[in-house]
């Protein structure tokens, strides 16, 4: 799995994004949460880049935007973001056991760290956030399913400052893990910006599925009518 492929790219990435030059125990102790924070998101990205396109094809496979349809995709992505934490964890322990400063930490693996924790929860709460989206992007998009999986990867952008998430939807960029590692509950913010943006693309679909819905159909049987100003036929 991607998660686990991802593990060694995030010890990396955590290393450098993690506290600069500590020195006394306390600072590598922050040190090794930061680490902790990356280690155990590995993969997240890219899984919830996969959860929106999960959200497109469940919308694209039954054809029509309805609310079972909307909770299925949810749901989908959730199941998938459990699979992804959990794969995360597994793979991310021994590494947190052989790299950081674990000599200073109460717990090496930092799981009981309630910033770790935290860091993860909202991590993880993106992913069915992503579903929704992906899945309303469909229901707006006119020209299929492809066009609907470009909108989707366009729509999950690298976030390189967590502060600009109103603008681009923060996702578990190794940047915005760095900003919220420490947060505690205000890690929640990344979250609930992207609660926001799939509550509006949501009931945008919504409303646009409903009048389309209600548009007449064409009888392709019936002839064009013709012009006002064009002669009557005999």
């Amino acid at each position: 799995m991607w998660t686990a492929l991802a593990t060694p790219l995030s010890v990396a990435i955590g290393e450098y994004f993690a506290y600069y030059d500590p020195q006394s125990d306390p600072e590598r102790l922050e040190y090794h949460r930061d680490l902790a924070a990356h280690v155990y998101t590995a993969g997240h990205w890219f899984g919830q880049l996969v959860a929106a396109l999960l959200g497109v094809w469940w919308v694209a496979r039954s054809g029509a935007y309805r609310p079972a349809t909307v909770l299925r995709a949810a749901a989908t992505g959730a199941v998938l973001g459990l699979g992804t934490g959990a794969v995360a964890i597994a793979a991310g322990i021994r590494p947190m056991r052989a790299n950081g400063y674990p000599s200073v930490a109460p717990d090496p693996t930092m799981l009981s760290d309630p910033a770790v924790r935290w860091c993860l929860l909202a991590s993880l709460a993106c992913f069915p956030l992503w579903t929704l989206i992906g899945a309303a992007i469909t229901r707006l998009v006119r020209r299929g399913a492809l066009l609907a999986v470009v909108a989707a990867i366009l729509c999950q952008p690298v976030t390189l400052i967590f502060t600009v998430g109103v603008v681009a939807p923060p996702s578990s960029h190794s940047m915005a893990v760095a900003t919220v590692a420490d947060a505690g509950p205000t890690a929640l913010l990344m979250p609930a910006i992207l609660l926001a943006w799939a509550a509006v693309a949501t009931g945008t679909a919504t409303v646009v599925s409903r009048r389309r819905a209600g548009r007449p159909a064409e009888d392709p049987a019936s002839p064009p009518e013709p012009p006002p100003d064009s002669p009557a036929l005999p």
